[in-house]
């Protein structure tokens, strides 16, 4: 029972921080509220993949589960951004954006397919190398004496941490293919989820050390992400003050899993956090479709990332989140549908 009520904090929490990746994608030029979501966001859901990381029994099936729930989407995902530039094709995300020299980089070399509105399916390829790592480091250190598995995860933290400065002497692209380098610091993020979770000071269940928990986060945020750090980007592997990023991106995290405590019995927060996957890859086509419209109807002129922090952004964003969240019921839906159908048809 416990488990259960675990994992409905979790959920919660993911949606929350989904949110946040919305809102923070429309406000990125808005200089406060933008470094505060960014000290965090993404970190985020490499310490939550760490709270509920377990060790495969088979390396065979875990490879194959990491292709299926992040590889394979990865892929898909190019082809309809390159479906969507030929067929579709917009000011922003045409033929000839996506035969610029640069973006044909940063797009196949780098990971980050911005010539397309899925430039944050970056997020999939640092997830399934952050794994495949995660789990090397473990198989390393459960073969290697106590001092020697330390030593390499004090070499690992900082090889993630020291990666752009590292890994910049590389010949012309200057970075490791297909975000290879921002998987090392989500490799860190993966094992403070796992210490996290020993601790399981976040399963007590209480109401009070729940809000203890996301106003210190809150303010350990501030403190480390805005007040004495600068921008910041896992993408880019841009930490500035890294160990500042760190904390920064550690105190967040608690935050959100404490605003999960307690919300956890809302139910739709619990549908959007199973569902942060599709809710992440859909909102960047979203929000840009609701910008348009607002702009059209409301004599406006927004413009996606440069927004201010008021009720248009937050109006925009949950809009986002409604929006994608039923594309996520639709799929589930569907995905029922099928496997009833198959179901039928074995029992034939």
């Amino acid at each position: 029972m416990e488990n259960k009520r675990r994992l409905e904090w979790l959920d919660v929490a993911k949606a929350l921080g989904v949110y946040l990746v919305i809102l923070g994608h429309l406000v990125i030029f808005n200089f406060h509220t933008f470094r505060f979501i960014f000290a965090f966001h993404m970190p985020f859901f490499f310490i939550a993949a760490g709270y509920v990381w377990k060790k495969p029994a088979d390396f065979k099936k875990y490879l194959g589960k990491c292709c299926k729930y992040y590889l394979i989407p990865y892929l898909v995902i190019l082809v309809l951004g390159l479906l969507q530039c030929i067929l579709l094709p917009t000011s922003a995300h045409n033929l000839k954006t996506l035969c610029n020299p640069e973006v044909l980089e940063k797009s196949f070399y780098g990971g980050l397919p911005n010539y397309s509105y899925f430039g944050s399916a970056w997020f999939l390829l640092a997830m399934f190398w952050a794994q495949l790592m995660f789990w090397g480091l473990i198989k390393i250190g459960e073969k290697s004496k106590k001092y020697i598995t330390i030593l390499i995860w004090i070499v690992f933290v900082l090889l993630a941490v020291f990666s752009k400065s590292i890994f910049s002497s590389i010949p012309v692209f200057e970075r490791l293919p297909l975000k290879l380098d921002s998987a090392f610091m989500a490799t860190v993020f993966i094992g403070i989820g796992v210490l996290l979770k020993k601790t399981k000071l976040l399963e007590k269940g209480k109401w009070y050390l729940s809000v203890v928990l996301v106003l210190a986060g809150c303010f350990f945020t501030w403190l480390f992400g805005c007040k004495w750090n600068y921008y910041v980007n896992l993408a880019d592997c841009d930490y500035a003050r890294e160990y500042n990023y760190i904390i920064a991106a550690v105190a967040g995290s608690i935050m959100l899993f404490g605003l999960g405590q307690i919300l956890k019995k809302s139910r739709l927060l619990q549908f959007m956090g199973r569902n942060t996957l599709i809710i992440f890859l859909a909102h960047e086509v979203i929000y840009i479709l609701i910008i348009n419209y607002v702009n059209l109807w409301f004599d406006k002129s927004f413009a996606g990332q440069s927004m201010r922090l008021d009720i248009w952004s937050v109006g925009i964003s949950v809009v986002t989140l409604l929006i994608a969240t039923l594309i996520a019921a639709g799929y589930q839906f569907m995905k029922k549908i099928i496997s009833k159908k198959q179901l039928k048809e074995k029992q034939k």
